[in-house]
């Protein structure tokens, strides 16, 4: 199956709805997903620059709730009302719920601190953090773009390649490979992560 754009700001399958009304002043003209998905890469390749073209040390990256969160702001801030800030709102299914949300993340960020003294390999530590980041849901919007950026983030700060995500397949569109990213998902949530270790292997730079 090929790429198949969604009409205007139409849903695609495993999708968070889009709120336009939740886009800054300043880019209320956006009326097309088209238009939307070129202001949003230009935005996240600004952040994915600054933080992935050397090795982000601990004073850029310092992996706190509060970096975190604004690791979402830089990417969508100029965009969207609610980067950066987390989610106010249940969704149906998907997500922590909003109460839990920053004791979540609050714990996901204490476990990492202990992983470099394991023996679990950096690249299924990226993988928790990418699938726990993902299913947590902390805010509107973005949550996997924002997902494997920390996640690459953090392989980079661990002497790591990064995984080479195909962006433009994975957002906003339906593909073979979103649907298998989101499959590998649903069973990292049902407590197999192997499918999902492979699929950021296969991904993996070699530089």
């Amino acid at each position: 199956m090929g790429r198949i754009e969604a009409d205007a700001f139409g849903m695609v399958p495993g999708e968070t709805p889009i709120d336009p009304s939740k886009l800054k002043k300043s880019h209320k003209w956006i009326k097309t997903r088209a238009e939307l998905a070129d202001v949003e890469a230009e935005a996240v390749a600004l952040v994915h620059a600054k933080y992935l073209q050397g090795k982000p040390g601990r004073r850029i990256a310092p992996f706190t709730l509060k970096w975190i969160l604004k690791v979402n702001k830089d990417m969508f801030g100029k965009i969207w009302t609610w980067a950066g800030n987390r989610r106010q709102i249940d969704l149906e299914g998907v997500g922590s719920r909003t109460y839990n949300i920053e004791v979540e993340l609050n714990e996901l960020l204490q476990d990492m601190a202990v992983w470099p003294a394991r023996s679990m390999p950096l690249i299924e530590q990226a993988t928790q953090l990418h699938h726990r980041a993902v299913k947590i849901h902390p805010f509107e919007n973005g949550n996997g773009r924002w997902a494997r950026l920390i996640s690459n983030i953090w392989l980079k700060q661990h002497d790591s390649n990064i995984v080479s995500w195909p962006d433009k397949d994975l957002v906003g569109c339906s593909s073979e490979i979103r649907e298998e990213y989101i499959a590998c998902l649903k069973k990292a949530d049902a407590g197999d992560l192997d499918p999902l270790i492979s699929l950021h292997q296969r991904y993996l730079s070699a530089i």
